[in-house]
């Protein structure tokens, strides 16, 4: 298996251990660099949207290199770049997308989707923690 696809794995599967502790129903999905899904989880309540709202989440993370969160803060004072870059379709730039690092480099995204944004970020922040070896800490 290769390195993206095991790593994909494991934070899918660490999120939805996460929300089964905090009964979050949720869709987490895994893209490569070119936006093509590599892995969907879901848990058994997951709302259908909540799929395709977590795909988006994690093409807006790939193609940014960067967490969702962190482009809603960028451009917190300059609305008209969030609503074109989620125009697009592509993309949704809403908290709980996360770009899929390995070694060093973004390869791709992740995306959760299904709670509130705060719910679906902090459910991504505490599965890379996990994989990570270290403590969640809220931003």
């Amino acid at each position: 298996m290769n390195a993206v696809l095991h790593q994909a794995r494991k934070f899918c599967e660490s999120v939805l251990e996460h929300a089964e502790r905090y009964s979050l129903a949720v869709s987490v999905v895994a893209v490569d660099k070119g936006g093509h899904l590599i892995a969907l989880y879901r848990t058994d309540r997951a709302i259908f949207a909540s799929s395709e709202a977590a795909r988006r989440k994690a093409v807006a993370a790939s193609a940014m290199a960067m967490p969702t969160s962190a482009m809603v803060d960028m451009f917190r004072n300059d609305p008209l770049v969030t609503t074109a870059l989620s125009a697009s379709g592509d993309m949704l730039v809403v908290p709980g997308g996360f770009p899929l690092i390995v070694d060093g480099n973004c390869v791709g995204g992740y995306g959760i989707a299904g709670g509130h944004y705060s719910e679906d970020e902090m459910l991504g922040g505490r599965a890379l923690a996990a994989l990570a070896g270290r403590e969640y800490e809220p931003a």
